[in-house]
């Protein structure tokens, strides 16, 4: 099958049920949950067929020993299993013992090995971040773009999101093209607004970097998009981050968000919903999130507006259109 295939069967399962869906197409749950799983993390992209075929042990390519190396800075306590199980979600079928004589290639073949390795580059590839475990609620915005495949009408879903790093309050729209300038109607019209009502004090703003949406010109477009916080009144450091410059708890971040915006908005993808419903749906979706789904700070168990509000002390006054339905 292919991609939009698939995600039309697991759209399916979402509306009418797994067992029923599966039984109709002639697939088994395992699979079904798998393209599920695929599809949770890497968006439409991660129902590809991708490279399916084994790998020889001692044939693997340069691809997949940089998939091995991206994996081990991440995860460096897992061993060749778990890396192995990790690569065949993104579509390589390798052997364990393949994945080992990579790490023993790398001299990685021990968990302390592999813990100094990833240590060594994250310090490195974070030289320029802030210490992002000292910022506090309203100080970092993360911004990324998260596929989610096309309606009946043909139109692809594109979810545009800024999710501040410490309170998790975040803003989230629906267009149809890959463009930046999509990014500055969602920061103009969505997020500055209720970044000044919530009185942040924005000092970052990051860019976790897509392939599909390569920012050929950075300079001219930081200077654009400088030019639209200053004359809101935020002056942050613009930053790239590439996948290798995530840290667990930003990977955890997104992978949450992108989550619980998918469960909302999965089971309108491929049925006779416009642009404009799945737009109203995935908006209303965000308000209930920032205002009432509750989430673990620390010991407390709060939404991501509540957060802020007890972290600055200070009030929940938003825009008037925050609460109700806006069409862009």
């Amino acid at each position: 099958m292919d991609r939009q295939t698939k995600l039309a069967v697991i759209s399916e399962g979402q509306k009418y049920g797994v067992t029923v869906t599966c039984e109709k197409h002639g697939i088994s749950r395992t699979l079904y949950y798998r393209w599920l799983k695929r599809y949770e993390i890497f968006g439409i992209e991660g129902l590809d067929s991708g490279r399916r075929n084994a790998v020889p042990v001692n044939k693997a390519s340069d691809e997949i020993v940089e998939h091995v190396v991206m994996l081990i800075r991440s995860y460096p306590g897992y061993g060749p299993r778990e890396i192995k199980y990790l690569l065949e979600e993104i579509g390589h079928d390798v052997s364990e013992s393949c994945v080992y004589n990579i790490m023993k290639r790398l001299d990685l073949s021990t968990k302390e090995k592999r813990v100094k390795f990833a240590r060594k580059k994250i310090r490195k590839a974070a030289e320029n971040f802030p210490d992002f475990s000292s910022l506090k609620s309203g100080e970092c915005w993360f911004f990324f773009i998260t596929s989610y495949g096309e309606l009946n009408e043909g139109k692809k879903v594109y979810a545009y999101s800024i999710i501040d790093y410490r309170s998790r309050v975040a803003c989230s729209r629906i267009y149809d093209e890959l463009s930046m300038e999509y990014f500055e109607d969602l920061l103009t019209a969505a997020a500055l607004p209720v970044a000044q009502g919530l009185g942040f004090s924005i000092k970052y703003l990051c860019f976790l970097e897509d392939r599909s949406l390569p920012c050929r010109n950075r300079g001219a477009f930081t200077e654009s998009v400088n030019k639209i916080l200053h004359s809101s009144g935020f002056d942050p450091e613009v930053l790239f981050m590439k996948s290798e410059d995530l840290t667990p708890e930003i990977e955890h971040l997104k992978k949450e968000y992108t989550l619980h915006g998918l469960s909302c908005i999965i089971s309108h993808i491929h049925t006779e919903h416009s642009m404009r419903e799945v737009r109203l749906i995935l908006q209303r979706n965000i308000r209930s999130y920032n205002l009432r789904h509750k989430a673990a700070y620390g010991d407390d168990l709060l939404s991501p507006l509540e957060y802020h509000s007890k972290a600055t002390g200070s009030s929940m006054i938003l825009p008037l259109w925050a609460y109700i339905d806006r069409e862009y």
